[in-house]
């Protein structure tokens, strides 16, 4: 037979014989809000958001790219590789999806390209360029399209430019004119193109890489002699430190439209009992635990064995398809500034702790985020006047986002779908 038994434990030589116990702890009130930044950079992300998405939660959002061509690449010297028999047939401006998308993908894909009346400059003697950057157009549309896309499929779209333009694109090169001849000049004739969606409808924001001739323009044309046999010439993306999204969300409606100018923080309510992460259009997830210190009461001696942050999307607010949740999620400390000051990591300390959702395919009450905060938990114990410390949860660094998913949070004022924070605390009696 064997049989085990609790070993006694005390402390000093006058105490009374004293215990151990593990106490769970789940009622220290998390308060939660939704920081928004007006402006944040989207310049040199390799990456274009293109279309209209409207969301209850957040908003009615617009998302268009600029961009700008260069100098052909050309195999041949121009008067071989365009002979006088050769015959300019069309160009084009050809666009793959990279995959992502986020709305409803049953509406079409309208968009409008046009011609930029002015070269993007650096901002501020900056490069960087922000969501909310602009450059002048021409008023009128170089060509407007129309398309159900299928981004599973990385489906592509394929827009005629004006036959003027291309007519001119080709007799420059064949003359070798000086607009060819110098990658300034080439932008000083033609500065680059905007595409913007055509109307304000609700639909779905899609992804485009800029980095792998997924965007290109491509001039078509034909040699006759011998034989027919079809040529292209394309203008792949340059300078790309000044291609750039404009994001703009108009947020009239939602919980996040400001009751003054400067309003930057808007907080979990009974009325609305929750709060938003979407990184990609500037708003941030904040968490506060402004009574945490309150536990250091629960008895004289108090050691955290461990602290869990558990997440918990409202039921409704997301699906596979068009609301898909972000994946994954990771936290940064912040403080009253409403900045960035460090990253969560993970238990070995040496990665980012990075959570995807895990999704309650049954009822939906269960879906959640879990992150384990014990080091970042243990601090606040253990620092006084740390309440105005939190943690911002998001999907990508501010200024780095590529994406606009979005997840709607539950509050401590949510019934049904609370975020909690979980500790186990080792005490001593």
């Amino acid at each position: 037979m064997s049989s085990c038994y609790k070993k006694e434990i005390q402390v000093g030589s006058d105490l009374a014989e004293s215990h151990t116990r593990i106490i769970t702890v789940d009622t220290i009130g998390v308060l939660l809000s939704s920081y928004v930044k007006d402006s944040f950079v989207t310049a040199n992300k390799g990456l274009a958001l293109i279309g209209n998405y409207h969301d209850t939660y957040t908003g009615k959002t617009n998302a268009s790219t600029f961009f700008q061509i260069g100098l052909p690449t050309l195999s041949e010297d121009a008067a071989t590789l365009l002979p006088k028999t050769a015959v300019y047939d069309s160009i084009v401006l050809y666009m793959r999806g990279n995959g992502y998308y986020y709305g409803d993908t049953t509406q079409p894909f309208d968009i409008s390209v046009y011609e930029l009346n002015q070269q993007p400059t650096p901002e501020e003697n900056h490069i960087d360029a922000y969501n909310t950057s602009d450059v002048p157009v021409k008023t009128v549309p170089l060509v407007t399209g129309s398309k159900i896309l299928r981004p599973s499929s990385k489906d592509s779209i394929v827009l005629r430019l004006p036959q003027a333009l291309g007519q001119d694109f080709y007799t420059k090169i064949q003359t070798k004119a000086n607009q060819f001849t110098s990658a300034n000049l080439f932008l000083e004739y033609f500065k680059g193109l905007a595409i913007k969606p055509t109307n304000t409808n609700s639909g779905a924001v899609y992804g485009f890489n800029m980095t792998d001739s997924s965007i290109i323009v491509r001039l078509h044309y034909h040699l006759t002699l011998p034989v027919k046999q079809d040529k292209v010439i394309q203008f792949a993306l340059t300078r790309t430190n000044y291609q750039f999204n404009r994001i703009i969300t108009d947020r009239t409606g939602t919980t996040l439209q400001k009751s003054s100018p400067e309003q930057r923080e808007f907080f979990a309510t009974a009325t609305n009992p929750f709060a938003i992460t979407q990184t990609g259009t500037g708003v941030y997830l904040k968490a506060l635990f402004p009574t945490l210190r309150e536990v250091l009461k629960i008895n004289d001696v108090v050691r955290l064995m461990d602290a869990r942050l558990i997440l918990k999307p409202v039921r409704g607010s997301y699906n596979y398809y068009g609301n898909k949740l972000p994946n994954p999620l990771f936290l940064q400390t912040t403080d009253a500034s409403n900045e960035a000051t460090g990253t969560i990591l993970d238990t070995t300390g040496q990665g980012v702790q990075q959570r995807a959702p895990v999704i309650d395919d049954v009822y939906g009450v269960n879906t959640n985020y879990s992150f384990n905060i014990t080091s970042y938990i243990n601090a606040l114990l253990n620092t006084p006047g740390t309440a105005e410390n939190g943690l911002f949860i998001m999907e990508a660094e501010m200024g780095a986002a590529k994406q606009i998913n979005r997840a709607v949070i539950g509050s401590r004022q949510n019934e049904f779908y609370q975020t909690k924070l979980i500790l186990n605390l080792l005490t001593i009696e």
